[in-house]
């Protein structure tokens, strides 16, 4: 496959700008020795102190919910009692912690046929994630401006792409194609396309899926609107609506944003850190949002976290966040159903196993392919 080029003002003089290949940036960032030096001990794995061998306690919530009246039909005599909305109470079984999968390593295979410029003399991972963390915001800025091309019936092998607002950063390589694997009945199975440079996977998601060949990104003028073809790539995960907040991470490696978008309002600054703080904030959740509320989010912390495990991501930052982030939501849940000692208080030895737990993501989902 050729990647193609086509320039929107043809009669325009072109500006030409010198776009660094991600190998070649990753390269001359890697060299600076005070990079180094930081990256010895910005990823220490904890994953072995984090895993735990049983599953773990569970929480039982009752949630109701309220649905609106069903409207008279034109044709029934109005009644002098209004209908009322209906009411309906579910349960939910919650863990108490979401466990850490075993630790996998980076696949340096998978990486060097994304990124061959990184050469066989790979430097250590760490360093290279390091490096990352500089590109990464404005990597993910370059998929913002990029607009594709609607999908019709089936999914392509590779799809039209146009770049609005270029920059110095090199635009995306791949268009991943988001689905879930289970729909209910007859539904058509909705695909999200998300653009994505698949450097940033590769260098974070050991389970990983074997990504599509992307040719070298052509120079290109900072003044046009360029159109690619970039390789559309499959990628079935637990829950795809989840998978923005996973990916804006991978780029950015904020944990303080990631942990803004998972909680229904901004924590105390200095949450992370001081965890005296979490019974406040938790209390003020649940005096401020309905226990409906509060379960929307813990289903997005749970799509994160199956999302994370389907793929293999093990990065502190980011399951030190869910991690936060899952007892800061269960602490103001308990809180609303008059439950608090159950997440306030420890207790003096370990609980014992749940017959129900959650179950783990099916860490095959990922290979698997949407259309037959």
């Amino acid at each position: 496959m050729v990647l193609q080029v086509k320039r929107f003002n043809e009669n325009a003089p072109p500006t030409r700008t010198s776009v660094k290949s991600m190998g070649t940036r990753l390269r001359s960032s890697i060299a600076d020795p005070n990079r180094k030096r930081r990256a010895r001990t910005a990823h220490g794995a904890k994953h072995a102190t984090k895993n735990k061998g049983k599953s773990p306690a569970t929480l039982q919530f009752e949630v109701t919910s309220m649905s609106a009246p069903t409207p008279p039909a034109a044709d029934v005599e109005m009644q002098d009692v209004e209908s009322q909305p209906s009411r309906t109470t579910k349960t939910y079984r919650l863990p108490k912690e979401l466990l850490r999968p075993a630790f996998q390593e980076i696949s340096t295979e998978t990486l060097l046929s994304v990124e061959p410029e990184l050469g066989e003399d790979l430097p250590d991972i760490a360093y290279i994630r390091d490096a990352m963390e500089e590109l990464g915001p404005g990597l993910l800025r370059a998929t913002s401006t990029v607009r594709a091309t609607p999908l019709k019936d089936a999914l392509p092998s590779e799809i039209a792409i146009t770049i609005n607002d270029h920059s110095d950063y090199p635009p995306p390589t791949h268009m991943l194609a988001v689905y879930q694997k289970d729909v209910p009945g007859n539904a058509r199975r909705p695909v999200t396309l998300v653009p994505t440079h698949s450097v940033v996977l590769a260098l974070h998601c050991a389970r990983l899926p074997k990504l599509k060949a992307s040719p070298p990104v052509p120079s290109y003028t900072t003044e046009d609107r360029t159109e690619l073809v970039v390789p559309v790539q499959p990628l079935c995960l637990p829950s795809p609506a989840a998978f923005s907040h996973l990916l804006v991470f991978l780029y950015t490696k904020r944990a303080d944003h990631l942990l803004k978008t998972l909680l229904p309002c901004p924590p105390p600054p200095t949450l992370d850190e001081d965890r005296t703080q979490l019974p406040a904030f938790a209390a003020r959740l649940a005096d401020t949002y309905t226990p409906q509320a509060l379960l929307l989010h813990v289903n997005s912390v749970h799509g994160l976290w199956q999302n994370a495990c389907v793929l293999g991501v093990h990065l502190d930052e980011l399951w030190d966040q869910i991690d936060l982030a899952w007892e800061v939501l269960l602490t103001a849940m308990a809180i609303s159903a008059g439950t608090a000692h159950l997440m306030l208080k420890r207790p003096s030895s370990p609980p014992p196993a749940a017959e129900t737990a959650s179950p783990a993501p099916d860490l095959d989902s990922a290979a698997s392919t949407p259309f037959a």
